[in-house]
C-alpha cells in the first residue's frame, strides 16, 4: 500500500472516530483515542525528509570507496558494489541531488584498481584524473561484519564508516565541505542464527542500509518515524 493511500485511509478512520466520539465518548476519551491512532500510524508509516546539503547541485561528481583489505576479504567486491549503487542513486534524475554529470562507476572502479595508491593523491590530481570532475564523494568503510567477534553462531551485523564531499573546483579542495559518520546494524533482533537467516542476506541488508545512510543527506527521501537504522 502506498504512503498516500495509507494516509487517506488513516484520515478517513480519524474522521469516523471523531463523528462517533461526538455521540458516544467523553471529552477525555477522544484525545486518548486520537493519540493512539496517531501512534499506530507512525509505527507503520514514513515521513518525508529533505536533503541536508545541496553541495552536489549543478555539479558533476565521482564516487570513490575505500575499505581495508580485511573487509574486502570478508565481503568480496564491497567497494565496487558501493561505488555502483551510490553513484546510481545520486545520478538518478528522479532524485533531487541535482547532479549534472557523473563519472561512470566502471571507470572509477577501474581507476581505483589501476592506481592502488590513489588515496595518497591530492584532491586536485584525483579530480583531474577522473576527467576534471567538480565534486568527489568519498566513502570509507571502517567496519563491516556479520557476526559477534569470535562467535560465528550469532549474528551481530555492523557496517560503519563515513561519507565526505570535496569541492574539487574550489580553492578549498583540500578540505571536506560536507562529512557524516555512518553506523548501521542488522539483524534488528538479538540472537538470530545462521539457520534462520543466510549470511549472504545479512551482508546484503547491511549494504542496503549503509547505502541509504550515504545518499540520504543529498536527496529528499522517506524515513520511518521510528528508524531501525
Amino acid at each position: 500500500m502506498s504512503g498516500t493511500r495509507r494516509r487517506r485511509i488513516w484520515n478517513i478512520g480519524l474522521a469516523s472516530l471523531l463523528a462517533l466520539g461526538a455521540t458516544s465518548l467523553t471529552g477525555c476519551a477522544i484525545p486518548a483515542l486520537i493519540g493512539g491512532m496517531t501512534e499506530s500510524y507512525r509505527k507503520t508509516s514514513t515521513k518525508e525528509v529533505k536533503p541536508e546539503t545541496d553541495v552536489l547541485e549543478g555539479k558533476s561528481f565521482a564516487v570513490l570507496v575505500t575499505a581495508d583489505r580485511s573487509i574486502e576479504e570478508m565481503a568480496p567486491g564491497i567497494s565496487a558494489t558501493l561505488v555502483a549503487r551510490i553513484t546510481q542513486v545520486l545520478a538518478d534524475p528522479a532524485h533531487d541531488a541535482g547532479t549534472t554529470g557523473v563519472v561512470p562507476p566502471a571507470m572509477v572502479i577501474q581507476y581505483m584498481y589501476d592506481h592502488p595508491g590513489w588515496r595518497a593523491k591530492s584532491m586536485e590530481d584525483l579530480a583531474k584524473d577522473l576527467g576534471g570532475v567538480q565534486r568527489l564523494v568519498f566513502v570509507e568503510i571502517s567496519e563491516f561484519r556479520t557476526n559477534e567477534p569470535g562467535n560465528k553462531y550469532i549474528y551481530d551485523g555492523v557496517a560503519a564508516g563515513s561519507v565526505a564531499v570535496v569541492e574539487a573546483d574550489s580553492k578549498l579542495s583540500d578540505y571536506y565541505s560536507f562529512e557524516r559518520t555512518i553506523l548501521v546494524k542488522y539483524p534488528d533482533e538479538q540472537g538470530r542464527r545462521p539457520e534462520e537467516i543466510p549470511e549472504a542476506a545479512v551482508r546484503t541488508e547491511l549494504m542496503r542500509r549503509f547505502v541509504d545512510r550515504v545518499v540520504w543527506p543529498f536527496i529528499t527521501h522517506q524515513e520511518p518515524y521510528y528508524p531501525k537504522y
